[in-house]
């Protein structure tokens, strides 16, 4: 009777902890990545690998014990550390190198290398997973089944033009996290192998939609009526980002739809290429593809088409005591997109260009902002304000007549 009670016992214990089998018998199949290495396909570079799984959700357990009880259970966090994002990131960087496709590693600390020239970006949402780990007595391993939807980007194009998701499956010995390092190699081989992947990088890089440089610079001077100031407001920033270097940040403001975009020279000097931050969080490349150092005025190119733009103001007289609007990235990059009111203070004749004087509220981040009119036309480029004890109200913008002769542009309705 007694042998009985104790099997009972240990059968009870055993359906309330739990015992698991591998999942490995729920691997997919590892596919061999297509090599691409004679196919000149375009450059590719990698965006991050993200978490779509739930905070708290339950992935999984730690085994052990011949009879491979249940010890611990696993939830998921949610989320990628940078440490793991970086981990993830040099798995596919490898891979596709591996197949032979154009791209590098993006050791800069500033992120400053070839990558960003690349017209594509890969990059992955983490929908699935599941942990298991065995201890010394249930075997000793760990293994991971994970599924990741992966999304081809077209930077030009601004869109993403192929997604898949793919399995992958990794085990290791002992405990440890490098199943996941496995798991995710062999999921990134899977799309590595589809067809699909491949041709539509083959198909995609041979289109010619990306503007040259050289090429004629259409700015508008079209009149948009607007029913009030708020949305003329709203309008203007859709067109106006921020730049953020090593040394700080600044403004910069978009004037044509294929991504052309002038700041100051001051703000991006020494630079070919820095990241636009828009009202909406999106981060863009931007080069810088001309400059004028004597005018403080430098010309750039986002990546891609379609954009929203300002509208510039060709006028012979600009009306002293109009009112005029700053927009930018006052003090910290937390306030970007900050508006101020004023007037037109006066008109300054310098040596090289000429100055609009305004009293509207100008501080350090604005440089490289529009300063507009009350139609949401761009009258200048601030510049600088002249600062001290006592002085209030001494704020500059370049005319935007300097940046049309400046860099040739050229005017249409």
């Amino acid at each position: 009777m007694k042998n009985i009670i104790l099997v009972g016992l240990l059968l009870l214990g055993f359906l309330v902890y739990g015992c698991a089998g591998s999942i490995q018998s729920l691997a997919p199949k590892q596919e061999t990545p297509i090599d691409v290495s004679e196919q000149k396909l375009p450059a590719i570079g990698v965006a991050k690998i993200v978490s779509g799984l739930t905070p708290g959700q339950e992935i999984g357990a730690h085994y052990d014990g011949l009879m491979k009880v249940r010890k611990q259970t696993y939830y998921a966090e949610g989320y990628l550390s940078d440490a793991w994002q970086e981990r993830y990131e040099d798995i596919v960087i490898d891979e596709l190198s591996n197949a032979g496709y154009n791209t590098k590693e993006q050791s800069d600390i500033f992120e400053m290398d070839d990558s960003f020239n690349a017209r594509f970006l890969v990059g992955g949402i983490i929908r699935n997973g599941t942990l298991q780990s065995f201890g010394s007595l249930a075997g000793n391993y760990t293994e991971v089944l994970i599924s990741i939807e992966w999304q081809l980007f077209d930077r030009v194009k601004r869109e993403v033009i192929y997604n898949l998701q793919t399995d992958g499956y990794g085990q290791v010995s002992g405990v440890s996290t490098e199943s996941y390092t496995v798991a995710v190699r062999n999921c990134f081989k899977n799309l590595l192998a589809d067809k699909g992947f491949v041709e539509t990088l083959k198909m995609q890089g041979t289109e010619v939609v990306e503007t040259k440089v050289g090429e004629t610079i259409i700015f508008s001077t079209e009149y948009i009526d607007f029913d009030s100031s708020a949305n003329m407001i709203d309008f203007v920033s859709n067109a106006i980002f921020a730049i953020k270097t090593e040394e700080g940040h600044g403004s910069g403001f978009i004037f044509n739809k294929r991504g052309y975009a002038l700041t100051n020279y001051h703000v991006v000097a020494g630079r070919s290429r820095f990241d636009a931050i828009f009202n909406d969080g999106k981060v863009i490349r931007v080069n810088v593809i001309d400059t004028k150092p004597e005018l403080d005025l430098a010309l750039l190119k986002l990546t891609g088409t379609n954009y929203p733009h300002l509208v510039f103001c060709e006028r012979e007289m600009i009306d002293l005591g109009e009112e005029v609007y700053a927009i930018g990235t006052p003090l910290v990059l937390g306030l970007s997109h900050s508006i101020s009111k004023g007037v037109v203070s006066g008109i300054r004749d310098m040596d090289k260009y000429t100055l609009i004087q305004t009293d509207a509220a100008i501080n350090p981040g604005n440089s490289g902002g529009p300063l507009i009119d009350e139609d949401g036309k761009v009258l200048g480029i601030v510049s600088l304000k002249i600062a001290g004890q006592g002085i209030e109200g001494l704020g500059f913008a370049i005319s935007v007549d300097e940046a049309i002769n400046g860099f040739n542009l050229i005017g249409s309705n």
